[in-house]
């Protein structure tokens, strides 16, 4: 398949394609018959980076801020360097690590908080992918002091070939690893300390190394020493350029988070009987993350910035079918915390959380946002109806996107959303900005949807206005405006 790679780049260069990207999936499309939708317009564009990357809506004056200047690398850069990204990025691993305080993960309060803010610093840092992964799985110690070590702790079941099945899992996409794997997990062992909830992790050195070498994958074997750590060169061979499952497996869990459907889809079921929808894209991709030195930002980006990402989510000379090969952007429901946060922003009242669990902390201060909580323990009744994930498996199925009758009838009858239109500080804002009908529809429109509104939309909501009673008007208007565009497609939907 890699010898594939080269000719397909010199046709890109000969056809003048800028992305490598696109010249792979347009190959795949010519192939199938296969016509592919027009460029999204740029405040589509915008609207899509902001949530991908940092799972938040752009305010009005960032939207306004790219229609100017339309420039899209800069953007890009940008976000991939913003505490959005940083977020996004611990909330994913937070999902996978199952980073809870209760059951089934039992983490407890004190090595969440440590946990995350282990995340947060490597992914503030841009941690190269491979040592990353090294550094999660070659800890030793105190859960509460060494939080990467959490990763074994994880649940009940901390048997070895439990041990092997997740870390295959995670790394390689791999939902069962091979049996041989174990060995490598068979010294961990726990240790309670008098601090409530606080364990080590060490390991027994003496637990007999096997007497033949192990294997690692087909041609590829270890001979273990005894007195040494039996994960060193396991995670060693894991992380190594050699092993191809493992950058291939991370490239496309990020097309995933970024595109909506994985190359490999289910995006974590990556065995030999699941096929890629477009090998060559998925090779590509990995040679590229490889060679970059496993940087996320840069395998980001590139996906970011290429024409197969800006598609218009519209179904374009009969490519509605197509659910395999990228003709057009994946039209997806927002999630649960981007549709919490996003009500959140846009009436300029936050939520308010708190914890179950007994220690350290019960509240939350106030501004926290969903994407920051850290903790699958803590939710809300609105968290859970949207489909947050509940964190008891490493799975990206354990979260639900899909939109139902419930949801749509608690977006147009909840309580919660109607306090925060009646109590928003936006909205008491822009009544005394004597903007009039006209100017407030267009502030709102752009405030909610991420886009001007058109000069039709205007005239339509113009003219029911005027139906309204004169007392208080601009400001029911605007209510009842908000109210509408936060029930429409385009605003649950990231299209």
């Amino acid at each position: 398949m890699r010898k594939l790679l080269l000719p397909l780049m010199l046709a890109a260069a000969l056809t003048g394609r800028t992305s490598s990207i696109d010249s792979l999936v347009g190959m795949k499309l010519r192939q199938q018959g296969v016509v592919p939708s027009p460029q999204c317009s740029d405040a589509r564009l915008v609207r899509r980076l902001y949530l991908v990357t940092t799972d938040r809506i752009p305010t009005s004056e960032q939207v306004r801020s790219y229609l100017r200047n339309r420039n899209r690398e800069v953007l890009v850069d940008s976000l991939l360097a913003s505490e959005g990204f940083v977020e996004k990025m611990t909330l994913k691993w937070g999902d996978l690590l199952r980073i809870k305080s209760e059951f089934p993960s039992t983490h407890w309060p004190n090595a969440v908080q440590a946990y995350n803010k282990w995340l947060t610093d490597r992914f503030r840092a841009n941690m190269p992918y491979d040592a990353f992964v090294r550094t999660l799985l070659l800890g030793t110690g105190s859960n509460f002091r060494v939080p990467e070590t959490n990763i074994y702790r994880t649940g009940s079941d901390r048997a070895p070939e439990t041990q092997a099945d997740n870390i295959a899992l995670l790394f390689t996409g791999r939902r069962q690893a091979p049996p041989e794997w174990s060995v490598f997990f068979t010294q961990l062992r726990f240790k309670g300390t008098g601090e409530w909830k606080e364990e080590i992790l060490c390991l027994d050195i003496d637990v007999p190394a096997p007497a033949l070498p192990v294997r690692l994958a087909e041609g590829v074997s270890v001979k273990l020493r005894e007195g040494t750590d039996y994960r060193v060169p396991f995670v060693e061979w894991l992380t190594s350029d050699a092993n191809r499952p493992f950058a291939r497996a991370m490239a496309n869990r990020m097309w995933f988070w970024f595109m909506g459907r994985g190359i490999v889809e289910p995006c974590d079921d990556m065995s030999p009987e699941n096929a890629p929808s477009n090998a060559p894209l998925l090779e590509y991709l990995t040679d590229r993350f490889i060679a970059s030195g496993y940087d996320l930002h840069a395998l980001a980006r590139e996906i970011l910035l290429s024409e197969t990402f800006s598609r218009s989510s519209l179904s374009a000379g009969g490519n509605e079918a197509d659910s395999l090969w990228f003709s057009h952007y994946p039209l997806r429901r927002l999630t649960s915390e981007q549709l919490n946060d996003a009500v959140c922003d846009i009436t300029g009242v936050p939520d308010l959380y708190s914890s179950r669990a007994p220690e350290p902390f019960t509240n939350y201060p106030a501004g926290t946002r969903a994407i920051q909580l850290g903790d699958g323990t803590v939710t809300t009744t609105q968290l859970e109806l949207f489909g947050r994930p509940s964190r008891d498996l490493a799975l990206e199925s354990n979260r639900d996107n899909r939109l139902d009758s419930k949801q749509l009838l608690y977006l147009l009858n909840s309580t919660n959303v109607y306090d925060k239109l009646r109590t928003s500080p936006y909205l008491k804002s822009l009544s005394q900005r004597k903007l009039g009908v006209k100017g407030t529809v267009r502030e709102i429109y752009l405030r909610v949807l991420g886009r001007p509104a058109s000069d039709r939309e205007v005239g339509a909501v113009t003219a029911w206005a005027a139906g309204l009673p004169q007392r208080n008007r601009l400001r029911n208007m605007a209510e009842s405006l908000m109210w509408a565009l936060l029930n429409s497609d385009e605003f649950i939907f990231m299209n």
